[in-house]
């Protein structure tokens, strides 16, 4: 019984200390990357395009964000998100309009992407549940001038799938 009292304050100091001093956090962790041709199957939107316009969203805060949940707002944002607005110039799967305008975490230890207006970017996109396109590093997006691998492999493959469909004679 006497080692359980001598143990007992030193128990009560170690959970005390873990409460109050602060968690470490992790940096973003993905996959290695997928190939350009899994990333094209797995994304719902893929395009090659231009940052024309990039806007901060602040976060909501959890009790704010509740609120407005409640009171019928269509987006909470519990994390400071950019929102971007590209304009598509390599159009590869389901990217028939321009622009697009799509969102991913403002920190990159959040995996988000630091989009910059006036950049070309090569770029995988989801779509969340509620319709709207999202990315982040665990994708393949990137600078064009980075994403070579890309460009050569699936802007070369839709070369090859148009020129394929033909017009049938008459």
């Amino acid at each position: 019984m006497s080692v359980s009292r001598r143990m007992l304050p030193v128990l009560v100091v170690g959970i005390a200390l873990s409460w109050l001093l602060p968690a470490v956090t992790l940096a973003c962790r993905c996959l290695p990357p997928p190939s350009p041709n899994f990333g094209l199957e797995k994304s719902d939107v893929v395009f090659v395009g231009k940052a024309t316009d990039v806007e901060t969203i602040e976060a909501d805060g959890w009790l704010y964000g509740a609120f407005k949940q409640m009171m019928g707002s269509e987006q909470m944002y519990e994390f400071e998100t950019i929102r971007v607005t590209l304009e598509v110039t390599t159009p590869i799967k389901a990217a028939d309009e321009s622009p697009l305008i799509l969102e991913t975490l403002a920190s990159q230890e959040q995996c988000g992407i630091p989009f910059q207006t006036g950049k070309e970017y090569f770029v995988y996109a989801y779509r969340s549940p509620q319709g709207d396109l999202k990315t982040d590093m665990c994708t393949r997006t990137d600078t064009a001038a980075k994403a070579t691998e890309d460009m050569a492999v699936l802007v070369e493959k839709k070369k090859r799938s148009v020129t394929r469909v033909k017009p049938p004679l008459p």
